[in-house]
């Protein structure tokens, strides 16, 4: 922990940190807030299913764009539209009369203006620290605070609905999204981060083989988790499958702490998805038994975040700071679609065979990416140990 606590003391980096945690959570919220809502407003589950992947589809067509314009124009101008045209989307689909075809447009247009500030955060980041094992530490913390959102997020959204009705978390998570958005852009060490401004053609860092590579890594990686979500729903129950799908994330949050700073070797990416990949295997000697699939995926979390980790830290040591915000709009695109591709292909095997082959579909994905990750260790770069020897 001594690493964390250092790494704090940093000037610039707790209200970095902070302030993108805090603009990124209503994320969390959002999935379970709108399907619980629009589901109570036009009775029945495709509207909302509709909803969540037009926004999925938003995301991953404006994630790119979006980075390249941070990185031609700067952060500020582009996360401030963002932050204030978010919010009004979620307010549009919370209390305005709408029909199905408008709700499902709207969320389109949501997913489109999310506010990028992944992309911005982890361009900002190197240059708030000077050594190479601090970046990695700061890129450990981003993973692990990725999984805390998608943790506490949709809790707080149940429980918000539980006591009052859907339109207070939409309330929520819109003031949430404004006020973090402008906190974080209204940071110096976030608006005069010295990153230059890229001259180069959208596109250009795609010729890459190392980003092509990460690309592909996240979308299968990603992939395996909605089929692992899926598959998880239909073998233990509804009821249970939060329990048992937290795990992911618990071992997750854990991994990150311990071994997320801990980068050295142009193999480490391959060696965190292993354990994944063990987790995963394990789960076929009871796959339907709901502590038993809990501790497997509580084990496979263990290489999440440091996977998460690994390829922030990767991609900050390989790309150009002029290039770093178009080049995690494209990996964030590749999550989109891998999303809901696996949620697509998950619920196609479920109905067609059973959740136990999409827990195995969620498997094979989890291997190609490993596979992937393993053809990228000779082009990708290593990392000094935690002395910076």
């Amino acid at each position: 922990m001594r690493t964390y606590i250092n790494l704090f003391r940093t000037p610039g980096v707790a209200q970095v940190v902070w302030s993108q945690l805090l603009a990124r959570f209503a994320m969390g919220m959002q999935t379970i807030t709108f399907t619980i809502h629009l589901q109570q407003v036009f009775h029945n589950y495709t509207v909302p299913g509709l909803a969540i992947a037009a926004s999925t589809v938003g995301g991953a067509l404006s994630g790119p764009i979006l980075g390249r314009w941070m990185a031609t124009v700067g952060i500020r101008p582009i996360i401030l539209v963002t932050t204030i045209a978010a919010p009004i989307c979620m307010l549009l689909i919370g209390f305005f009369p709408i029909s199905e075809a408008l709700a499902v447009f709207i969320s389109l247009m949501l997913g489109v203006c999310i506010p990028p500030i992944q992309p911005a955060a982890r361009a900002v980041y190197p240059t708030l620290v000077e050594t190479e094992s601090q970046r990695n530490t700061l890129y450990s913390i981003d993973a692990i605070l990725q999984e805390v959102i998608w943790i506490l997020g949709p809790v707080l959204a149940t429980i918000l609905i539980g006591f009052t009705n859907t339109l207070v978390p939409i309330t929520v998570m819109a003031v949430i999204q404004l006020f973090g958005g402008l906190w974080f852009i209204s940071l110096p060490r976030v608006h005069d981060a010295p990153i230059p401004r890229s001259t180069k053609p959208m596109g250009t860092v795609l010729k890459q083989k190392l980003i092509q590579y990460m690309i592909v890594i996240n979308l299968l990686f990603v992939a395996s988790f909605a089929a692992l979500e899926i598959g998880t729903v239909a073998a233990v129950g509804q009821k249970q499958a939060g329990f048992v799908i937290s795990m992911l994330s618990i071992g997750s949050v854990l991994g990150g702490l311990a071994f997320g700073h801990r980068i050295k070797s142009p193999s480490a990416l391959t060696k965190q998805l292993a354990i994944v990949l063990i987790g995963d295997l394990l789960i076929f000697f009871n796959a339907t038994s709901p502590i038993w699939l809990g501790a497997c995926l509580f084990i496979s979390g263990i290489g999440v975040a440091t996977a998460f980790a690994t390829i922030g830290a990767i991609i900050g040591k390989a790309v150009p700071l002029d290039d770093t915000t178009e080049v995690y709009g494209w990996i964030g695109a590749g999550q989109n679609v891998g999303y809901g591709l696996g949620a697509a292909l998950a619920g196609i095997v479920v109905d067609q065979l059973s959740s136990t082959h999409s827990l195995g579909l969620a498997t094979a994905l989890d291997l190609f990416a490993m596979l992937v990750a393993l053809a990228a260790i000779s082009f990708t770069p290593g990392f000094r140990s935690q002395k910076d020897k």
